[in-house]
């Protein structure tokens, strides 16, 4: 059975970003790197603390 609820959640502290048109996330040593399926680059600043296949999140702190 596949359930899908719509696109993963990057979540930072109140901050909730949707990695909709996310086609890469890479792990830097002080943040996340975004890249979209045009190349287009974004860096969210944390780290991995969760990820929550269930409810479709990464949780970042």
């Amino acid at each position: 059975m596949c359930l899908d609820y719509g696109p993963f959640k990057l979540v930072s502290g109140d901050e909730e970003i949707s990695l909709e048109n996310v086609a890469s996330l890479l792990v830097l040593q002080n943040g996340v790197k975004l890249i979209d399926s045009f190349g287009k680059t974004d860096t969210v600043n944390g780290q991995i603390c969760e990820i929550d296949l269930l409810n479709q999140r990464i949780v970042l702190t």
